[in-house]
C-alpha cells in the first residue's frame, strides 16, 4: 500500500460524495485483517512499523469517508479548495436560521413537553442535514467548487447542531 494513494484509491472507489457505506465497511475489515500489527510481530522492524502506519492511514481514510462532513471536506482539499477553521457561510439567511434554531434548542427545556419539542427539533435539523448533504453532492459533481465550499460550511454548522441536540436528548433522558 502506498502513502500516495488518496482515501478513495485505498478502499477502491471512485471518488465522490456519494459512498456505498457497506462497501466502505467491507473493505475496511478486509485492510485492517491485510495489515493488523499483529500479523506482522514476527517479522523486521521495518515491517512492522509500516504496518503500524498502514493501519493508522486506513483507519484515518475509513473514519474520513464514512462521516459526510469529514469526506465533503476531503473532496474538497483533493480538488485544492483551501478551508480554514475560522471560515464561516456568508449566507445571511441560512445564519438567521441557525440562530433561531438555537434559540429554539435553548428553550426545550422549558416546553410542556420537552421531548415532543426535542424530537421536532431533531427531525428538522436531521431534514435539514440531508438536504445540504444533496446539495453539496450536485454542486462538487457539477464542479461549482467555491459553492461547494459554502455548503460545507453549512453542514458543519448543521452538525454542530445536531451534535448539541444529541447531548440535550442524553441530559434530558438523565433526568427522567
Amino acid at each position: 500500500m502506498s502513502e500516495q494513494r488518496n482515501y478513495f484509491e485505498i478502499f477502491g472507489l471512485k471518488p465522490g460524495f456519494s459512498v456505498d457505506r457497506e462497501a466502505l465497511a467491507g473493505r475496511y475489515r478486509e485492510l485492517q485483517r491485510e495489515f493488523h500489527p499483529d500479523k506482522y510481530a514476527a517479522r523486521s522492524d521495518r515491517e512492522q512499523r509500516l504496518a503500524l502506519q498502514y493501519a493508522a492511514r486506513i483507519n484515518e481514510a475509513y473514519n474520513t469517508l464514512r462521516e459526510p462532513v469529514a469526506r465533503a471536506g476531503y473532496l474538497l482539499e483533493l480538488a485544492g479548495v483551501e478551508i480554514s477553521p475560522e471560515q464561516t457561510t456568508a449566507d445571511a439567511e441560512f445564519l438567521m436560521q441557525q440562530m433561531m434554531l438555537r434559540e429554539r434548542l435553548e428553550e426545550v427545556r422549558s416546553e410542556s413537553d420537552p421531548g415532543a419539542a426535542l424530537e421536532a427539533l431533531e427531525a428538522e435539523t436531521s431534514g435539514l442535514f440531508s438536504a445540504e448533504q444533496e446539495k453539496f453532492a450536485q454542486l462538487f459533481a457539477g464542479g461549482e467548487l467555491e459553492r461547494a465550499k459554502d455548503s460545507l460550511l453549512k453542514l458543519q454548522f448543521l452538525r454542530k447542531l445536531q451534535h448539541q441536540v444529541e447531548e440535550l436528548e442524553e441530559d434530558l433522558l438523565g433526568d427522567y
